[in-house]
Formats: C-alpha cells, structure tokens, sequence
C-alpha cells in the first residue's frame, strides 16, 4: 500500500492573503492615494478633512501588518508542507513545529488509531487520537507537541480541523497497517517452534 500524506488546508493561508492585501490597499490610500479616504471624508465630514499624524501613524502600523499577513499567507500558500504521513513503516507528524520535521512514530508503538472529535472551549474541533502500547516506550515524543495535546500518558490527540484529508480517513489507512502488523505477529507466532 502507499503512503497517504496530509497536508494542512490551504484554505486560511488564502484568507490571510486577501486580508492582508484589503489592510495594505486601505493604509496605502489613507498614506498616500487618498482616492478612498478622500471620498469618505467628503460623505461624513462634507468638506476637505486632513489626516492628523496620530491617523498617519495608525496607518502605518495597518500597512505594516498587513504587509506581514500578506507575506506569511503567500509564503504558507506557495510552500505547503506535510503534517502527517502514513506509510508502511508507521506514523510521522508534525508535532515539532510548522517548519521542523515530523516526528516518526513506528507502528509497534501505537495501539489504537481513531477518529474523534475533541472538546476545545465549547466547540467540537476534528481529531486524530492515538494511543500508545501500554507498556512501550514513548518514541521520542514531546511533552508540548505542537498542533496536539496529550490526555493522559498514553493518548494523543492530534488537531485535525485544517487538513487537506479527513481524520476519518487516515484512521480507516492506519486501521488497514495496524490489522496487518496483528496478522504477521499471529503468523509469526503460529510459525515459531514450540
């Protein structure tokens, strides 16, 4: 089988482009166009109003905001970059950070792989939840992952609301490599001599 790779949703990166673009058009006009604010100063003012330094300043830091969503959106949007793949050898996640590498986690460690939604402030955000074997090792996990949180020591629930695939799909992927690995331990089992 091949290895399933999820990337996060482009879907904010774009939105954060548009908005940085309004804040970057509307600070530019107030700064130096004045197409704009020159036309609503005439509707609500009704006469010439001149732009005091305090509202220039306030501009400025709009057009510098705007100018860094902009950037960080474009920059997100051209270069995506997986948050969870999974292959024959395992799991592998983003849990170091958005521009770190993913953090493999082999099979032989996890027990379970479901979807489920978590609780977060009241509204129900999707997840990946995975539990670990009982009495193995935490492979090189860490204590704050980033984009998930732990519950308990054995349980991670990795935040799945942005992803370019659905949890419940990486979980039926994961289920099919986790029945698999039961199969050869059984027949390994089976074949060893008494």
């Amino acid at each position: 089988m091949e290895t399933l790779t999820v990337y996060n949703s482009s879907r904010r990166s774009w939105v954060a482009v548009l908005s940085g673009g309004v804040l970057v058009v509307a600070a530019s006009d107030l700064l130096w166009w004045n197409w704009l604010a020159r036309g609503l100063a005439e509707l609500v003012f009704a006469g010439d109003e001149i732009l005091e330094d305090r509202e220039r300043v306030w501009a400025a830091m709009i057009l510098v905001a705007g100018a860094l969503l902009l950037g960080w959106g474009l920059v997100s949007a051209m270069r995506i970059r997986p948050v969870l793949t999974v292959g024959s050898d395992g799991l592998s996640i983003a849990l170091l950070g958005p521009f770190r590498p993913l953090v493999p986690l082999p099979w032989e460690s996890i027990s379970q792989v479901f979807a489920q939604p978590v609780d977060d402030n009241g509204s129900l955000l999707s997840s990946l939840t995975i539990v670990l074997q009982p009495n193995g090792p935490r492979p090189g996990l860490p204590s704050q992952p980033w984009g998930a949180r732990w519950t308990g020591r054995r349980i991670l629930r990795v935040l799945a609301s942005d992803w370019s695939v659905r949890a419940v799909v990486v979980e039926t992927v994961a289920n099919h490599y986790l029945d698999r690995l039961a199969q050869e331990r059984a027949v390994a089992a089976a074949d060893a001599p008494c």
